[in-house]
């Protein structure tokens, strides 16, 4: 049997969706409005524990990139529960937007956010990779690694 959703493929590859993150403060984890859904920032926790971490070297880029691809799962449960319970009815993902937590040294951010944008291929093989953005900060919520967002058009 082939993976045949974008919840089948990830299981397939070994990544598997966690419940949607609740918002940790005065928010909604996604807006949706005339088949467009924006998805809040989320950040790679695990049980609700960020995991924190601060990108100054090409050594932190394994830790970093692991961090992303968390992020990007938890960006993808509330796209989920936006989309009604089911990825298969995002049409397109068309904006992805990452910030890297980094010194202000560190120049690797889009391979940071590779391993997202990685992810979202995975998942949605048949569509373009969205537009993106890749950029450093001082600081993010609990000293997580990456913060993610995403906009998509549900079909």
């Amino acid at each position: 049997m082939s993976a045949t959703t974008p919840e089948d493929r990830l299981a397939a590859a070994g990544f598997a969706l966690p419940d949607a993150p609740v918002p940790r403060g005065s928010y909604a984890p996604a807006c949706l409005i005339d088949g467009r859904v924006s998805v809040s920032g989320q950040t790679p926790r695990r049980d609700g524990i960020a995991m924190a971490g601060c990108c100054a070297t090409e050594a932190d880029l394994p830790a970093a990139r692991l961090a992303a691809e968390v992020a990007m799962l938890n960006a993808l449960a509330v796209l989920r529960a936006a989309a009604g319970g089911e990825l298969a009815a995002v049409r397109q993902v068309t904006r992805l937007r990452g910030f890297v937590r980094a010194h202000g040294d560190f120049t690797r951010h889009s391979l940071v956010v590779d391993s997202a944008s990685a992810l979202l291929a995975l998942a949605f093989p048949d569509q373009a990779l969205p537009a993106r953005t890749a950029v450093g900060v001082a600081s993010l919520p609990d000293r997580a690694w990456i913060e993610i967002e995403l906009e998509a058009c549900l079909a």
